[in-house]
């Protein structure tokens, strides 16, 4: 354990727990929330990005000598470009000092550092663990706000009740539903909870998380298959599905699930991910092609018929704001870390890590709405996974003198 170990790890706790003030209360009130209005919990959330910041830039210091090159390599190079392509609206920072963590700014790069945090062998599991009780919090919270939408809300009605929330569960609790707990009570009450995740996403109407979820119920079950104890578990999960379908049914929510189910089959044959990447491609102006337009930039989305900021393709997205350099840079950073040893394996069944970071890498190519890299909740989370799955714990962790074999690494 390092000297700063204990202060990194309440400056996480601390970072996470104000942005997640500002996830619920910004969830709640979006249905009334007024453009250009930030109330309290705006400030608390800059407050907690401030406290994740320090928690990044110390993380790297700290523990940099525990990661492969690339890694560090990247993250510097990240944050250089970034500031490089941001040079233009620095000025405007001390006059809105929030904004230095916006989708197109330098903060979402700089704390990326987080991932520095994985090689804390005993404040890290628990940050984890912080994690995983999060997603139960917001998952009744979710719950709870289905019954607010009211029975047979629209698509748009749902959203300003359940999108953000949706995003954090989406990104978040398929890990810990990933793996495989000896305590099988915990196993199931994951499973349960999963599916109640199926219901929220469902009401969103999304079809990209849909794709998700399916995929990772199938990868969980692909090897159960061929154990007694998995087929039982499949059982268990398919009467907790025939239980959970039953009351819902005959509920109060039945006409709301029909209608997600209705919202959902309106959209299926929608494609406005396509005309929105025409629609920017035909305004490139590939003169910016190296050092990006920077931060405060827009092009004009003739489908709102307004000028719009961003992007459903996340690498375009960067590209074009960013350069060329720290978009490469960050694909690099993705793609080698799905080929890189997780030697966390030698030590523990730990499983998901670079199935994760391949499907955020798919929804950066625009499988996956409402989410980029950012100063974010679930993009904090996602860059532990990076520093769990890329961190050299063969350095840190004393082998024990017959290692068992490692399961799974998916």
């Amino acid at each position: 354990m390092k000297q700063h170990s204990k202060y990194i790890f309440w400056c996480i706790i601390v970072g996470v727990s104000f942005n997640m003030l500002k996830l619920y209360f910004a969830q709640n009130n979006m249905a009334t929330a007024v453009e250009g209005v930030f109330p309290w919990y705006f400030r608390i959330d800059f407050l907690g990005d401030i406290l994740m910041s320090i928690a990044a830039v110390t993380s790297f210091f700290t523990y940099k000598e525990y990661f492969p090159t690339y890694i560090k390599t990247c993250y510097v190079l990240m944050v250089f470009f970034v500031t490089i392509a941001s040079a233009e609206a620095l000025s405007t920072i001390p006059a809105n000092p929030s904004t230095f963590y916006g989708i197109k700014q330098i903060g979402g790069f700089l704390n990326i550092g987080i991932l520095f945090f994985a090689a804390d062998t005993k404040y890290f599991p628990k940050v984890l663990d912080f994690f995983y009780y999060l997603c139960f919090g917001i998952l009744i919270a979710s719950l709870i706000n289905i019954g607010k939408a009211g029975i047979g809300a629209n698509r748009k009605e749902f959203l300003s009740y359940l999108r953000d929330f949706a995003v954090f569960l989406m990104w978040v609790f398929p890990f810990f539903f990933l793996q495989d707990e000896p305590n099988k009570k915990k196993n199931l009450l994951n499973m349960a909870a999963f599916l109640l995740i199926f219901i929220i996403v469902l009401a969103t109407g999304s079809r990209s998380y849909l794709i998700l979820y399916f995929l990772y119920v199938i990868i969980k079950f692909r090897a159960k298959l061929q154990t007694k104890n998995g087929i039982l578990a499949i059982l268990g999960m398919l009467v907790l599905v025939g239980v959970g379908y039953f009351v819902l049914i005959n509920s109060a929510l039945s006409n709301t699930v029909q209608g997600a189910v209705g919202n959902l089959s309106e959209r299926s044959g929608e494609d406005t991910r396509s005309d929105q990447i025409y629609d920017f491609l035909s305004q490139y102006d590939m003169n910016y092609l190296v050092q990006g337009v920077g931060p405060l930039k827009t092009w004009f989305w003739h489908s709102i018929n307004s000028p719009y900021a961003y992007l459903d393709n996340q690498f375009l997205l960067i590209a074009w704001w960013a350069g060329l350099p720290t978009v490469l840079t960050y694909i690099f950073f993705l793609v080698r870390s799905m080929f890189t040893e997780t030697e966390i394996l030698q030590f523990e069944d730990i499983r998901g890590t670079k199935l994760i970071i391949f499907f955020w890498i798919a929804a950066c190519l625009g499988l996956a709405i409402y989410c980029t890299m950012c100063a974010e909740h679930y993009y904090y989370f996602l860059s532990l996974l990076m520093g769990l799955n890329a961190c050299q714990y063969s350095k840190i962790i004393e082998p024990e003198p017959e290692v068992e074999e490692a399961y799974g690494n998916y």
